[in-house]
């Protein structure tokens, strides 16, 4: 006998597509969105209004914008199917600790270079010339103001924006990750916008293999440390 299809089900698989394309245009409009405000302060575009306004600096050079666009609001939306498996060391393999390894290491390679290449020594220069207690505040400042925005970048594209493509679209969803990586790295000398996007394939490739983000916030976290210490002492 020929099963009768059951209504209610492809009524119900149907209105569940709409939600989840409707919540993904919603991510990519905030992505997208706080991406473009946050890269009109820093450049201290005026027109139509003063985009400095969105520059909320807190204690110690922490930027509470990107805190609360990147990470707060992007949490709160996504507590309702917060996945936690996403961020522990369940779903890691072996082999995932020496894709870490291997990151660091590239990355210190990376940070290696900036003193060949003019626009990178000139947007990452160095306080070893200053004096002990000043390169500490250096130092301070820029780990605080590093973990303010870190977080954020990570958990809002490779989880918010990551985990609502995956549910719309599974199979090439995951690409559109780097490609805002990189246009907002535009900002930055061109190698280093290449280089977020080649880190970026690498991360967020990972992070849809193996549903979770915490070797890409590593990864991520080593080479912001890497270059904290490349300019304290060079």
């Amino acid at each position: 006998m020929k099963k009768i299809d059951n209504p209610q089900s492809a009524i119900d698989n149907r209105q569940s597509a709409i939600g989840n394309w409707l919540w993904l245009v919603f991510v990519l409009v905030w992505v997208a969105g706080v991406l473009l405000v946050d890269t009109l302060a820093a450049q201290g575009a005026r027109g139509p209004i003063d985009w400095r306004v969105f520059r909320w600096r807190g204690p110690w050079g922490s930027d509470l914008f990107k805190f609360t666009a990147w990470l707060l609001v992007p949490l709160v939306l996504s507590l309702p199917r917060l996945d936690p498996g996403w961020f522990g060391l369940r779903r890691w393999r072996r082999a995932d600790w020496w894709l870490l390894g291997g990151l660091a290491v590239a990355g210190a390679a990376a940070v290696a270079i900036i003193p060949l290449v003019p626009s990178l020594r000139a947007t990452y220069g160095g306080v070893s010339s200053l004096p002990a207690a000043q390169r500490w505040i250096v130092l301070r400042h820029d780990f605080v103001w590093t973990v303010s925005w870190l977080l954020g970048w990570e958990f809002m594209h490779r989880y918010f924006l990551l985990r609502a493509l995956l549910r719309s679209w599974p199979r090439y969803g995951w690409l559109i990750v780097p490609v805002f990586e990189g246009v907002y790295h535009l900002q930055k000398p061109p190698i280093e916008a290449a280089g977020m996007v080649a880190f970026s394939l690498v991360l967020t490739y990972w992070a849809k293999k193996r549903q979770n983000a915490l070797l890409p916030f590593l990864a991520h976290f080593f080479v912001e440390l890497e270059l904290m210490v490349f300019r304290v002492v060079m």
